[in-house]
């Protein structure tokens, strides 16, 4: 047979390749839907059987948010599919110019075009600082008090501020009281000669600043939308300004993160420094790819530059939450590890730059975290995390198992009550939990059609369809939730362990969202495009927006109404004992309902000299509540004295 000449050769593998590539993106956008109906369907049909009424009017009102916006639109499929008419005959010139700038990548934007890079970046961090401010107006009391100005919800919030404000007065640490120490143990704060969080020290250094200026939920809004942009940069990064564009705008949408921007956890640091991480181990990757001549001073810097971004960002969130860096950073650091293998003797300075530029930021890291340690246990080598799970909730351990092994641990240390709630991690329970976490990790994001429908395009289409470094972002979600297996608690909404793979299904998602826009637009069915808009247009309102009488709350309503509840009856006790205590300074006594566990009215400043404490009675359970009282007196006897009990909401003085 004759031998075909070569171009025709190259242009028929090509041809073939585009082939295969193309029906792999239609299988997985086939599979994509079967999956999401194998949802869909079985939860209209239990719906519709238990309507009462009209069904075929009732069925429209009081929907479900995760299936029937998705069941009108798997109705609309078959239409929209079949119409190959083009939207739009003659696309205006603004259009035009925009279609292009979204397909622009870093790689091939001229130099004096960064200009709409900087707009979109700032849009971004608008839209998602916008949605932080619409979560704390948010009214929650009959008498129109908005949720941003209630006091936290969670011990692990009041454990943050208690370390921002120790950093803020200039210390690591402030001694326990000499006499009365036992009275102020507060939860998740360590209590033993050394008054402070039990946390590690990122987000008490992230949060002191904006305490500083009064208003310490600023620090989180801030870093929500620093958050938003990398992901903005990190979707421009690896595909296109298109694709950072629609990843940045999801995040910034997305009712977990907008939610926990008014939550004073670890989580929104941690994401600005894994932020930075990603993006700038993204484009050191890229430099190093690109074959520049490393021995020039340009590339050197730009090598450099970026290998130490990755470092301190990496650093930064390992200061925050070490296990979830750890997680995230796993598959980066496999890929790093596998490079210098391949490439250190070949290309030693460069190697060399990586190395250190990694190496030095999280040096760092581990030495302030090594003197925080020693200021609050003694130890350099022995966290306040490690402490105070030994001491106070030893079932809480991190582990298989984990009820067992605790039972040498207990003493009377223990907070029995709080201690008690875990529950001992099985093989049973952790399989529970990752399929809780993947749940509620893809509700609170994107929303689980839309994830699991965007994720298996990515899944099926993502291979040889896109750059190579995606699959690093998928392996950090992976790698995230397996760190966290052997932990006996889901998390906050079945969660909050996870917290940080939401970005990343935004990524996911907007990758997935290229891939079928692509493929519509070259199998000419311009109207799926459309339909695609209108599945992400689904899962964004019904997050976001209640529509009555279709949807009578969103998902983020029902978020700030689960932690309103808490945060009402904190803002109630502080307003009482402003109201009722005159006499300052006072120190109010609280007996805690033991049917209630998490809530715990002791959290005072470090410095216990506030015109108003908050203590425990009984102190502790070898005193008794005579002998408490008796202290208070003895240790605090120019200070009113006051007992709240907190079953029967009562506030009693003591004289």
């Amino acid at each position: 047979m004759p031998r075909q000449p070569p171009h025709e050769t190259s242009s028929s593998n090509e041809s073939a390749n585009q082939t295969q590539s193309s029906r792999r993106i239609l299988i997985g956008f086939s599979i994509g839907c079967a999956i999401s109906l194998a949802i869909v369907v079985p939860a209209e049909i239990e719906r519709w059987n238990e309507l009462t009424g009209e069904p075929g009017t009732a069925w429209l009102f009081d929907m479900n948010v995760d299936t029937t916006p998705y069941a009108v639109l798997f109705i609309l499929l078959p239409v929209m599919w079949l119409i190959r008419q083009p939207l739009i005959a003659r696309p205006p010139r603004l259009w035009t110019w925009f279609k292009k700038w979204l397909g622009e990548s870093p790689r091939n934007t001229p130099a004096g075009n960064r200009l709409p890079v900087f707009a979109a970046a700032m849009f971004v961090a608008c839209v998602a600082a916008a949605s932080c401010l619409r979560v704390a107006s948010t009214p929650v009391t009959a008498d129109g008090v908005s949720f941003g100005s209630l006091p936290p919800a969670y011990h692990d919030e009041f454990s943050y501020l208690f370390q921002a404000e120790t950093f803020a007065a200039g210390r690591l640490s402030f001694p326990s009281h000499p006499t009365a120490a036992r009275m102020f143990d507060q939860m998740h704060v360590l209590n033993e000669g050394s008054f402070a969080s039990r946390y590690f020290p990122g987000t008490g250094l992230w949060i002191a600043p904006f305490l500083m200026l009064g208003e310490p939920y600023l620090a989180h809004w801030f870093a929500t939308a620093i958050i938003c942009v990398f992901v903005f940069l990190i979707g421009r990064e690896l595909s296109c300004n298109g694709v950072g564009l629609l990843a940045g705008l999801l995040a910034a949408l997305s009712p977990g993160l907008i939610l926990f921007g008014n939550l004073l956890l670890a989580h929104q640091p941690t994401l600005v420094g894994l932020g930075l991480f990603i993006y700038s181990f993204l484009r050191m990757q890229r430099l190093l790819a690109d074959g520049r001549n490393t021995a020039s001073p340009r590339s050197t810097w730009a090598i450099t530059l970026a290998a130490t971004l990755a470092g301190i960002g990496l650093s930064f969130a390992m200061l925050c939450r070490p296990m979830t860096a750890a997680g995230v950073g796993l598959p980066f650091g496999l890929w790093l590890a596998w490079w210098l293998v391949r490439n250190f003797r070949q290309h030693r300075p460069a190697a060399t730059i990586v190395v250190c530029g990694f190496a030095v930021p999280l040096a760092i890291g581990f030495v302030v975290a090594g003197i925080y340690n020693e200021s609050t246990t003694g130890s350099a080598f022995k966290t306040p995390y490690q402490l105070y799970t030994e001491l106070f909730t030893p079932r809480h351990m991190f582990g298989f198992n984990n009820v067992e092994r605790a039972k040498p641990l207990i003493t009377e240390r223990t907070l029995e009550n709080y201690d008690k709630w875990a529950e001992n991690l099985d093989a049973t329970l952790a399989i529970k939990n990752v399929g809780n976490r993947f749940l509620a990790s893809w509700q609170w994001t994107l929303g689980l059609v839309a994830v699991v429908l965007l994720g298996t395009v990515f899944l099926t289409g993502a291979w040889r369809n896109l750059d190579g470094r995606w699959w690093l972002i998928l392996a950090a979600i992976f790698s995230l939730h397996a760190v966290h297996i052997p932990y006996w608690y889901d998390g906050i909404f079945h969660w909050h362990y996870v917290f940080e793979s939401g970005i990343l299904w935004c990524l996911v998602a907007a990758a997935a969202v290229q891939l079928l826009v692509t493929q519509f637009a070259t199998t000419e069915r311009p109207w799926m495009t459309v339909w695609i808009g209108l599945l992400l247009t689904a899962s964004v309102t019904t997050n976001n927006v209640a529509i009555p009488p279709f949807q009578g709350v969103s998902r983020l309503t029902v978020g700030i109404n689960q932690l309103a509840f808490s945060r009402v009856r904190y803002f109630h006790f502080q307003q009482r004992l402003k109201q009722q205590i005159q006499q300052l300074p006072a120190l109010v006594l609280v007996r805690h309902d033991p049917a209630d566990r998490h809530i715990d009215y002791v959290t005072n400043h470090p410095s216990l000299s506030e015109p108003l404490l908050i203590g425990r009675l009984p102190a502790d359970a070898r005193t008794s509540e005579e002998e408490t009282v008796k202290l208070a007196v003895e240790a605090f006897p120019d200070r009113s004295h006051f007992i709240f009990d907190a079953k029967t909401g009562r506030l009693a003085r003591i004289r």
